[in-house]
């Protein structure tokens, strides 16, 4: 018999896991807490089986006509002078990629095709919320916020690294989430584009623990992150109050930051979609607890630092419906053998290279001169390329299960 699925969050694993189950003949209902789609965000990007997945899903030419045309990684010191470059890695024959990948893509231009690839086969509900759900037999009842009740025989978090249905599952085991918060808070916004902005992505380093990047995805707008481990306290504070109050401290501790710090703080004022958050890391010690199931950065969210938060959700989406396709009778089985499957790789994934993110956000002068003078004699010195596959693990060998009925 067809499945009832509840899928918390319209996100990107969300909706990738709804294009599986109905083409499996379940029902899926998506429901989104904000009020309308929100296909607003930062550049994102596909990476190794996160590739694969697109393709198997048919999406990949849809997604293409979103690329972005970057050419690479710039790093530049305080007057703006290049000290390093790593181009775009193209056309490399085990798919390897580097700092930018060969599928650069806003968020929200994903988060477009999922939606509009399912918005006819599953059911979305937007301003509304999980509030409560009680685990039976033969189902999940679900509490809304909007003061209604419904049964489903699935309930899935898809809902981002600050999952709500996550923290609910495992509030009599608290211990199994071991979420990880990096001392990393990090800030990111829209920006006018000038003509002299180069086709690159552009990193700064600066002292007292600040780090800045900014990228271009079209000739007239660009978008800004501004990442710093000082001042813990105060961000911590500050990212409970209103996006004002973020912003000020923010200023307060880029403006003085030197090459572009003051244009990019006067734009942040005046951006409309500027939002701010810590640099975390999902860890827990299940990723199911009988009919409710976390995919994507709900589970193992794997920080901007690996690049696969993106891969990695759409992977998840995959192998739990691939999972359901083998055991519909058995959900508990069939949520188990997905962590199974996965698990090993997501831990692969998560495993940042010692000294991270400390080494990167320096205090010093000098941190910041040793930074960037191993990057630019490892760009003379040409082997930009191997510090690239070395620091993305562009190696793995893990490939996808196959599954006949999702291919069906």
């Amino acid at each position: 018999m067809p499945l009832r699925v509840l899928i918390s969050g319209a996100g990107i694993a969300g909706p990738a896991l709804a294009f599986w189950l109905t083409r499996l003949g379940h029902a899926c209902t998506v429901v989104e807490r904000f009020p309308s789609l929100r296909a607003n965000g930062q550049q994102i990007d596909l990476r190794k089986q996160g590739v694969e997945t697109a393709r198997r899903m048919g999406i990949l030419e849809s997604i293409r006509g979103h690329i972005i045309d970057e050419l690479g990684l710039q790093v530049v010191d305080s007057a703006g002078r290049q000290r390093a470059l790593f181009a775009r890695i193209e056309g490399d024959a085990a798919g390897r990629q580097g700092f930018t990948s060969e599928f650069e893509m806003l968020r929200g231009d994903l988060v477009r095709v999922l939606v509009d690839l399912t918005k006819d086969s599953a059911e979305y509900r937007f301003g509304v919320s999980v509030d409560e759900f009680e685990q039976r037999d033969d189902g999940v009842q679900v509490a809304f916020s909007n003061g209604t009740s419904e049964a489903y025989d699935l309930l899935v978090a898809a809902d981002g690294q600050g999952s709500r249905i996550r923290k609910m599952m495992l509030k009599d085991e608290a211990e199994l989430d071991a979420t990880r918060n990096l001392g990393v808070n990090m800030a990111y916004f829209t920006i006018p584009r000038r003509p002299d902005d180069p086709d690159l992505a552009i990193s700064y380093t600066a002292t007292k623990q600040r780090f800045i990047l900014v990228r271009w995805h079209s000739q007239t707008e660009g978008q800004a992150n501004l990442g710093t481990m000082a001042h813990e306290e105060d961000f911590a504070a500050a990212l409970q109050q209103d996006t004002a109050t973020q912003k000020e401290l923010f200023a307060q501790t880029f403006r003085d930051a030197g090459w572009q710090a003051e244009r990019l703080v006067d734009e942040m004022h005046r951006a409309d979609d500027f939002y701010a958050h810590p640099m975390v890391q999902v860890r827990t010690g299940t990723w199911s607890r009988g009919r409710v199931v976390l995919v994507g950065d709900a589970g193992y969210a794997p920080t901007p630092l690996t690049g696969m938060g993106t891969s990695l959700a759409l992977m998840g989406a995959y192998v739990l419906a691939g999972e359901i396709s083998k055991s519909p009778d058995d959900l508990r089985a069939a949520c188990e053998a997905y962590e199974r499957e996965l698990r090993p790789y997501v831990e692969k994934v998560q495993k940042i290279p010692k000294g991270l993110p400390g080494l990167a956000y320096p205090k010093g002068e000098f941190g910041v001169k040793v930074i960037n003078t191993l990057l630019g004699i490892t760009t003379t010195l040409g082997l930009d390329r191997a510090f690239q596959h070395s620091l993305l693990k562009s190696d793995d060998p893990y490939r996808l299960p196959e599954y006949p009925a999702l291919a069906a």
